[in-house]
């Protein structure tokens, strides 16, 4: 028995170093995240607006708006599906972290669900931030086969494949500064027919809603640490469709959102150098059904409002230090 114990020690100790590298080191574990830095960044000491964090940024705000009306370089790497935790990891890595810079941040109420557990809905990036304990508590069963994925996604980051470095050359990201354009338009979508007792809540936005556990923990220190870089930091919570906000108004939708929107208002409060947008709670009449292309996300024309939107308000509150 005690053979078999030391044999099970041994075999661990490779195991256990690995999957505890990310809590001493910052893996974005996103090559998309790495390319567009990598293709659009050719001076990091250079003061910038750096766009981040989920679709909500990459499909909604417009690099060369931003860069042509302030006269700073601006770049956009938010990414489909990117968090917080990407988003830090990423500054680190690439040594983006400088007090000139101001950083634009989505951080939408999926970041904060510990029922989104999915691979596709929480990153790896995040994972590392957990606790051991409570990683098996959110994963239960699944904790072996995440902890594989993320052995095999460090030694992808470590390798440094040369595929990863940089966009193709073709890819009209690098063109637009990062900016992705979506076409669409939900003007003649029926909002009404839609039960979202039955259909939305199955999926992952709002699953099972559980937003005060280990998941809403972790974002908190996230952006402690997004704090702790000293760069002006924009926080902003997206509007969504005026037909969808009509439609789901006083639901469990409206009210998850109207939370999020609450919490993010008084986190930022806790840092002299994070502000916060509301553009869900108090929505512009500006904004109208053509200019999305599903219902909380803007098509290109829509984005190009949003962005000049956002702008103003960070022109009118003097954000832009």
């Amino acid at each position: 028995m005690q053979k078999f114990i030391i044999k099970l020690l041994i075999f661990s100790i490779p195991i256990i170093i690995l999957y505890n590298i990310p809590k001493f080191a910052h893996y974005s574990f996103s090559s998309v995240i790495n390319k567009k830095i990598n293709s659009l960044i050719e001076n990091n000491n250079e003061p910038m607006i750096i766009v981040g964090g989920d679709s909500r940024a990459e499909e909604q705000i417009i690099s060369s708006i931003l860069e042509k009306r302030l006269g700073i370089k601006t770049v956009n790497i938010g990414i489909s599906g990117g968090d917080i935790a990407i988003l830090y990891n990423a500054l680190m890595t690439h040594d983006l972290v400088n007090k000139n810079n101001t950083l634009i941040i989505s951080i939408s109420s999926t970041e904060a669900n510990d029922n989104i557990i999915y691979e596709w809905s929480i990153s790896q990036a995040y994972v590392t931030y957990i606790s051991t304990i409570d990683n098996i508590k959110l994963f239960g069963k699944r904790y072996l086969n995440m902890m594989h994925e993320r052995m095999k996604l460090i030694l992808k980051e470590l390798l440094k494949l040369e595929a990863d470095i940089k966009l193709n050359p073709s890819d009209n990201r690098i063109d637009t500064d990062g900016f992705v354009e979506v076409s669409g338009d939900m003007s003649k979508f029926d909002f009404q027919g839609v039960d979202i007792y039955k259909d939305t809540s199955k999926v992952f936005w709002y699953l099972d809603s559980k937003h005060d556990g280990i998941r809403k923990k972790v974002l908190n220190k996230m952006i402690e640490n997004i704090a702790d870089t000293d760069m002006n930091v924009i926080i902003f919570q997206s509007p969504v469709t005026p037909s969808w906000l009509e439609r789901t108004k006083n639901t469990y939708i409206d009210s998850i959102e109207l939370d999020h929107s609450k919490y993010l208002k008084s986190i930022s409060a806790k840092y002299d150098n994070i502000s916060f947008l509301d553009f869900y709670t108090n929505q512009s009449d500006v904004f109208h059904d053509s200019m999305y292309y599903n219902n909380v996300h803007f098509n290109s024309g829509g984005a190009e409002i949003f962005t000049n939107a956002l702008l103003d308000s960070l022109i009118n509150k003097n954000l832009m230090k």
